[in-house]
């Protein structure tokens, strides 16, 4: 049984935050939670019944809900609690190794996201689902955010473990290290969210199943309830295909399949040290290019075959830069058995995290297209493939560094065109 926490110092004023519906719980049931002696908040978690909260292993046993049940011999071999909640008419008394306390209630669901009002329709987000097709800095930067902003489903799509160099960049700490990063990720967005609904895939985008994909995107769920995909298309919950993997044609896979599945589909990538990074959307609500035209048509030095547009020197000059990375691998920063071959080291947390987040704002406006009253913050402002600088310092990325005219910089009129042939995007044109 997990170590009870020690008692608060006596000047420490004690509340106790519990579920709004404790009152209900069946007499003897365990309270689970976290205790914090130093400032005297204790927080007990929603969980009816003899075990541990769902989604919750570090949580440890506090107390019970007095009466004792009868009949639980682990519970009544125990010595007295720190925390006993005792029945008075249809009140709560609670009392913390014997004194008296405060107490307040909450609702986990109400007060989560009360602070989002008049920014994001909660109801909509909850419901909403991402597939996260790597769960590295970018990746799990992107889940945490997300679950953050509300959005309540997830796949997480990554076969690779946390290791030691990764905690400079990644999300998770030390505890996860040899993990699954799919699993430390989800602990975290369960932290964040107990009731979000993540679904964990420690394979690659390339090699997973694409009916679990499509499961996903139509809502079902681990239980067998699905939602009416017909109904998403008329306004209901979204799922977006996020691609964060460490190559190109992890994420071309990826947007073939958000083409095939009509989901939404974004990309966020770094270039190397992460002086700079690269964003790209599609979604189906209107015919544009896909992930694999606009590197076609890159390959091409910057002529799809229906256009481009006008583009400034800058826009031209980035194009053809890009153009020369290497179709595996163009996140160095990530991957740690190519640095020994490199003259430079990976990428700052801070330079990711700036690049990422500005995609996780057009990924919030994909995840609302269907949301009247939401206002975008940068779908229709920026362009379907958007560069974002850093720095352009050389030292920092070379003589591409030099493309950009300051640093910060985000480009706003690159255009891409369709590529010859494109399957996912023939039936657009």
């Amino acid at each position: 049984m997990p170590d009870r926490p020690s008692p608060p110092q006596s000047h420490v004023r004690t509340t106790v935050l519990f579920p709004a519906d404790l009152a209900g719980w069946p007499d003897g049931s365990p309270l689970y939670g976290y205790a914090h002696p130093d400032t005297g908040q204790t927080l007990v978690l929603d969980s009816c019944g003899n075990q541990p909260p769902r989604h919750q292993p570090r949580a440890v046993l506090l107390g019970w809900l007095e009466p004792q049940a009868t009949g639980n011999d682990e519970l009544a071999a125990a010595d007295a609690p720190s925390l006993v909640v005792r029945r008075d008419g249809e009140l709560l008394r609670f009392w913390l190794d014997g004194q008296p306390c405060q107490a307040q209630p909450y609702d986990l669901e109400s007060a989560l996201f009360s602070r989002h009002t008049c920014l994001l329709e909660e109801r909509r987000l909850q419901d909403a689902g991402v597939i996260i097709c790597g769960c590295g800095s970018v990746g799990g930067l992107a889940a945490l955010e997300l679950a953050r902003s509300g959005v309540g489903r997830f796949l997480l799509i990554d076969p690779d473990l946390l290791s030691l160099e990764n905690l400079c960049r990644h999300p998770c700490g030390l505890a996860d290290v040899g993990r699954r990063k799919v699993d430390a990720t989800a602990e975290r967005i369960h932290q964040i969210n107990p009731n979000a609904v993540v679904q964990v895939q420690a394979t690659t985008i390339e090699r997973l199943d694409p009916a679990v994909v499509q499961a996903f995107a139509s809502g079902a769920e681990p239980s067998g309830e699905a939602q009416c995909a017909e109904a998403a298309r008329q306004g209901g919950p979204i799922t977006l295909m996020l691609a964060c993997a460490d190559s190109r044609r992890a994420d071309r896979h990826a947007a073939r399949l958000a083409a095939a599945l009509e989901l939404p589909f974004l990309a966020i990538g770094l270039w190397e040290r992460a002086f700079a990074g690269e964003i790209f959307y599609s979604h189906p609500a209107e015919p544009m290019p896909c992930y694999g035209c606009a590197f076609e048509e890159l390959s091409q030095g910057g002529q799809g075959n229906h256009g481009t547009g006008e583009m400034g020197g800058e826009e031209r000059q980035s194009l053809q830069a890009l153009s020369g990375k290497q179709e595996s691998q163009r996140r160095f920063y990530a991957t740690e058995a190519a640095l020994e071959k490199l003259d430079f080291q990976p990428g700052l947390s801070i330079d990711i995290a700036y690049v990422t987040q500005i995609g996780l704002k057009l990924a919030l406006d994909l995840l609302n297209l269907h949301t009247p009253s939401y206002a975008p913050r940068l779908l229709g402002k920026l362009s379907q493939f958007t560069l974002v600088c850093n720095s352009n310092d050389p030292r920092l990325g070379g003589e591409r560094a030099e493309i950009f005219s300051h640093p910060l910089q985000v480009t706003t009129s690159i255009q891409v065109g369709y590529g010859q042939g494109c399957p996912p995007c023939r039936w657009r044109d």
